[in-house]
């Protein structure tokens, strides 16, 4: 068992055009045809009057049941999609596209990295159909003038007040010109760009108010953005894309999981080794008509599985349902966990002994924040898999299994594009996605690659409703070692970061101190100990052992080599062992201790055997979210579904 702390307030963890092709009419015609001609005769999905013809037709080939949990079938995602004919094409062609709309019509307001979006729109050609007004107020004053005072300007609040004052301003004087059915917009962005002989962090926000219908009330995007491009130049053109592909998704689909999918279409998706040299969006939030019912917690799994971050926060509201939170704000002076599951009750002891220690030493008057990690790097698609023309292929490679083009796959179609998968593994994958029925919506396995619901966000949806039953916040992560994540937390706060360990039957050989788990890490174990510890104020704590008998006893030292490493490490204060004070009375008392002896491994082992004894090791109501998900049914069986999911996908390139 493994967790992280900050020290402060205790927080638990957290292309070119067409070849060939000179003008941009020309190219937007052509880089439609071409793109029309890859979908066609292999259409993502029937239309809804053809998919209930088909049903009719086929008779016992009917469409999979809507699924009462929050992850549901939506058929209608690939069709809009398929509408989408400049997904993969330049940021030009997108602008173009758009500006082609006339009733489509609207402000731009950016401050920091330059006025990329708008010069995008500008430059593409027919901007009078699209482009209101372009302004960028870099002045404070100016700024203040315009939009209103402000205590900072590089934040939500300030976002805000720019949409609100743009969009009003068309509005106002544009309405009775264009028309009752003219759409208007307002985007903006406030940046702190790169700026000369500055190591600040380079972060931001980007909106988009808009009418996503005509004659229908405004609807809203905002994201949060770090940007760790060398320069500002690199930066700014970065953000050109960004804000074109926001405003073509919009202004077609109202699918947030969809937007959130393509939003850094065109752009590097890739880290290089410190972190650096792309866009990361930790923050998306969608409100509006056009955006009824959205859960916050599949938009961040879409960010994280798509590499689009590599880590959102979540946090608990008021009504106990949780939200994204801006990891800049959240963990600003504030500490964090990490934890592998079912959660069980050993984790929230670990995590709150460690708060307690922290507590004890009396460095700040805030109390420590608790904050869990969910690591969800077997749900992440490997990498490449997110580059559109990857994705693309393959809704193409599904769309043509369905022969009779209804929007269905009976049985045979599907196993059509198994390949050499293992039958079972073929028809474990087909009962998941057909719900039991007899046929698949061609949309759910789209969705797979593409869109919102899917197999895999059931998978994350069950994950997160066990750790939602503890009521900490989460860290959605692809993090697989310790210092990735003490790196990430490093950005948001100067505080000592803490690891807390142990426990559960946790082994610091394996766990810790094993070489070969280094292996794919540049410099091996030795340099992953001096990224965590580069700030000496970063500790791991470890916590004792439970045995059979209850006994409470130190964590058992690693062999070799490694055990005087981990002796040097705890002699600098690095390590830090957790006695009896900061453990819990219930967990010290062996009459009483049986249910922290055990971590998430023993209690999926016990799972897996049939025995119902692991429901005494996991909090309060865990076990009955466990029992009720498919995940249980799944470990049960000893089918998890990731890998299946990606064995099929791979079969389709």
């Amino acid at each position: 068992m493994e967790l992280a702390f900050a020290a402060s307030r205790p927080v638990a963890q957290l292309s070119g055009g067409v070849k060939g092709v000179s003008q941009p009419w020309q190219r937007v015609k052509t880089h439609r045809t071409q793109v029309n001609a890859e979908l066609a005769g292999a259409s993502v999905l029937a239309s809804a009057c053809a998919y209930a013809k088909a049903r009719s037709k086929r008779g016992g080939r009917r469409a999979a049941p809507v699924r009462s949990n929050p992850v549901r079938v939506q058929r209608r995602a690939a069709a809009d999609l398929q509408g989408l004919v400049h997904l993969g094409g330049t940021a030009s062609e997108k602008a173009l596209a758009v500006n082609l709309d006339s009733m489509f019509y609207g402000s731009f307001a950016e401050i920091g990295a330059g006025q990329e979006v708008s010069r995008t729109f500008l430059q593409a050609g027919a901007a009078a159909g699209t482009v209101a007004r372009s302004i960028s107020a870099y002045d404070m004053k100016m700024s203040d003038v315009n939009y209103g005072k402000a205590q900072r300007y590089v934040t939500q609040e300030r976002l805000k007040q720019m949409l609100d004052t743009e969009y009003n301003i068309v509005e106002k004087n544009l309405r009775s010109l264009k028309g009752e059915d003219a759409r208007f917009f307002a985007f903006a962005d406030t940046l702190a760009a790169k700026a000369f002989n500055s190591n600040r962090e380079c972060e931001g926000w980007i909106g988009l108010t808009y009418q996503a219908k005509p004659k229908e009330a405004r609807s809203t995007v905002i994201l949060h953005i770090r940007m760790s491009q060398p320069t500002a130049q690199l930066q700014g053109q970065e953000i050109g894309v960004l804000g074109t592909n926001l405003i073509y998704l919009c202004k077609s689909l109202t699918d947030p999981y969809l937007i959130t999918s393509f939003l850094l279409d065109g752009m590097s998706i890739r880290d290089d080794e410190g972190g650096g040299g792309r866009i990361e969006i930790d923050f998306v939030d969608f409100q509006g008509p056009a955006f009824k019912g959205v859960d916050p917690r599949l938009v961040a799994f879409r960010l994280i599985q798509l590499r689009i971050a590599n880590g959102v926060i979540l946090e608990p509201g008021s009504d106990g349902k949780y939200k994204m939170a801006v990891p800049n704000n959240f963990l600003y002076k504030r500490p964090t966990p990490w934890t592998k599951w079912p959660p069980t009750r050993m984790h929230k002891e670990v995590i709150e002994a460690a708060a307690r220690k922290l507590k004890s030493e009396g460095d700040t008057d805030k109390e420590a924040l608790k904050i869990m990690n969910l690591q969800i790097d077997d749900l992440t698609v490997p990498t490449g898999w997110q580059e559109t023309k990857e994705r693309l292929e393959r809704m193409k490679a599904i769309a043509a299994a369905d022969t009779a083009r209804d929007g269905l796959l009976s049985r045979e179609e599907f196993m059509t594009l198994t390949g050499e998968m293992e039958e079972e593994d073929a028809n474990a994958l087909f009962k998941e996605l057909s719900l039991g029925g007899d046929s698949i919506s061609v949309d759910a396995l789209v969705n797979i690659t593409n869109g919102g619901h899917s197999v895999l966000a059931t998978d994350f949806i069950d994950r997160m409703e066990m750790l939602q039953a503890l009521k900490y916040p989460i860290i959605l992560s692809n993090f697989k070692r310790n210092h990735q994540l003490v790196r990430y937390l490093s950005r948001y706060t100067a505080l000592p970061i803490i690891i807390a360990v142990g426990g559960g039957g946790y082994d610091l050989q394996r766990a810790l101190f094993n070489p070969k788990s280094y292996s794919n890490e540049e410099g091996g174990m030795l340099r992953a100990f001096g990224n965590l510890f580069e700030s000496r104020s970063n500790r791991i704590f470890t916590y004792p052992a439970i045995d059979e008998e209850g006994n409470v006893s130190p964590c058992d030292l690693p062999d070799g080599n490694e055990q005087q490493l981990y002796q040097y490490l705890e002699s600098i204060g690095s390590i830090v062992p957790l006695g009896n004070a900061w453990v819990g009375v219930e967990a010290r008392d062996p009459a009483k201790n049986k249910a922290f002896r055990y971590g998430s491994e023993s209690v999926t082992r016990q799972i897996k055997s049939g025995s119902s004894e692991w429901e005494e090791y996991v909090p309060e109501g865990v076990a009955a979210i466990c029992k009720s998900h498919a995940w249980f049914s799944r470990v049960t069986a000893g089918t998890p579904i990731s890998p299946t999911v990606y064995r099929f996908l791979n079969n389709l390139k």
